[in-house]
């Protein structure tokens, strides 16, 4: 049977045995300055501190030591959450995908201050900032696995220190060949997006698994979209992701990777998304398929979800008379994110799927170019008013996520009624222009180097099998089966 989607396919790395495994790896993301996960230019005399969890591969630890140091860096060391807090967590598997509204509910939300570490759910901002107070001399942090920009701003004083995401603990993450693609390229690939965004004036967005949005902009909305929407490997996608300064305080960068900052007098950007947003998979890992009706912007409806749709809903129910701060009307979820990855050889790790030290195991997926990670909750634009405003009335605060891997995005130019695909399918097209291609080949094949190395299956959809019998009800049972086999997933 032929499918309209391309077939599954995923890379196999071997795990490091030495050092050498690890250096020439190393010795580029030291170096590499674009991304989640770059380390910059490291300079004579830095004190790096890099923020890890207790599983991290001792081959990778002591091959980015060496990279540093060799790039001038006099001192680099790995220190983990329970060396903070002297608190412990446990493993997470993907298997347990409801959990994300469980970590919602507790305060461990994606965005949300009280967690400060997506990686292990500790609250352990308090801790670093005591032990830097006491430790001036490092000046170069390297945290977490995501939400750069709250990474900043909880670090408060030592803001400035910040630098980058630290994913490397785990081998596999490590050897990807997500981190080979050229700075220079990942810049001009992102520009393509990035550019246009200002004279759009309407978007839309579906998925074969269910998802059919839209929502329109005003020429004023989609300046202020534009110019905040470049988060260097991480577009945001949803102007009132791009617009609120609680999320972009410091955090947003840039194409040279300085910070974008806003002001609090400028009023966020309600898109007013309409629609639908349907999946499988959100950061924790996987749960039945769900479909989220939204009416301008707000949750209005949850449909299916198994475990992790009844708790959405009994949350949506219990603060449906909520009115965020800066917010149009009442409502709790609203929708503040989708967010675009950009390298095109990242993928979903199988290493630690079902036994993993990040709270949030199956987040890598979302990392390769085209996935589109949706996220509802709240944003803090009113930084101060939204916090308080949380604690009086005792709310979780932050967004929680549905994955999709098959989107088409489309935007309408408001100059030319033109309409722009930005995604097709799942492919992102600026990795198909010709100046992407041109200047691809100063690297090697583009054929090569802009490829997918991992596309998920999905039965009935891109591989053989019916999407509603052998997936939707259980597909981690799917892909668990499909890994015991041999199978890509």
């Amino acid at each position: 049977m032929k499918y309209n989607y391309p077939e599954p396919r995923a890379p196999s790395y071997e795990e490091p045995t030495s050092i050498e495994d690890c250096i020439q790896k190393a010795k580029v993301i030291s170096r590499k300055k674009g991304g989640r996960t770059a380390m910059g230019t490291i300079e004579d005399g830095d004190c790096i501190l890099v923020l890890s969890l207790p599983d991290q591969d001792e081959y990778v630890e002591r091959a980015i030591m060496q990279a540093c140091e060799v790039e001038g860096a006099d001192m680099v060391r790995f220190l983990y959450p329970e060396e903070l807090t002297g608190e412990t967590h446990g493993k997470s598997t993907v298997e347990e995908g409801w959990r994300e509204a469980e970590m919602f509910e507790n305060g461990i939300a994606s965005g949300s201050p009280e967690t400060a570490d997506l990686a292990s759910g500790l609250n352990i901002a308090g801790s670093l900032r005591e032990f830097l107070d006491e430790h001036p001399n490092y000046n170069k942090i390297y945290w977490d696995i995501g939400a750069r920009s709250q990474k900043a701003s909880v670090l408060e004083r030592h803001s400035h220190k910040f630098r980058n995401n630290w994913q490397f603990n785990n081998w596999e993450e490590f050897q990807s060949r997500t981190w080979d693609l050229p700075d220079e390229l990942l810049i001009e690939i992102e520009r393509k997006v990035i550019d246009v965004l200002g004279d759009i004036e309407e978007v839309t967005m579906t998925d074969p698994q269910g998802t059919d949005l839209r929502f329109e902009l005003t020429p004023d909305e989609a300046a202020r979209w534009q110019m905040t929407a470049w988060q260097s490997g991480h577009l945001y996608m949803d102007p009132l992701q791009a617009t609120c300064v609680g999320e972009c305080r410091g955090g947003c960068r840039d194409e040279q990777n300085q910070p974008i900052f806003l002001s609090q007098d400028v009023p966020p950007v309600f898109g007013g998304a309409t629609g639908t947003i349907s999946g499988t998979a959100n950061h924790a890992g996987f749960f039945p398929h769900m479909d989220l009706t939204f009416e301008e912007g707000k949750l209005v409806k949850v449909e299916g979800g198994g475990e992790y749709g009844r708790r959405i809903e009994k949350l949506r129910e219990k603060y449906e008379n909520v009115h965020w701060p800066g917010y149009p009307r009442n409502g709790f979820f609203w929708h503040c994110d989708t967010a675009l990855c950009t390298l095109p050889k990242a993928f979903r790790r199988t290493s630690d799927m079902f036994e993993s030290s990040w709270r949030f195991p199956n987040l890598p997926e979302t990392t390769r170019a085209g996935v589109i990670h949706f996220g509802f909750g709240s944003r803090r634009h009113y930084i101060e008013e939204h916090l308080d405003y949380a604690a009086k009335n005792n709310l979780p605060l932050g967004h929680i996520h549905v994955h999709n891997y098959f989107v088409t995005m489309d935007m309408k130019r408001r100059s030319t009624g033109d309409w722009n695909r930005i995604i097709d399918k799942g492919r992102l097209t600026a990795l198909d222009h010709p100046d992407i291609r041109s200047l691809a080949t100063k690297y090697g094949n583009p054929d090569d180097i802009l490829s997918y190395d991992w596309i998920p299956p999905i039965p009935g959809i891109n591989c053989e099998g019916d999407y509603e019998q052998d997936y939707a009800k259980e597909p981690v049972g799917y892909l668990r089966s499909r890994l015991e086999a041999g199978e890509p997933i």
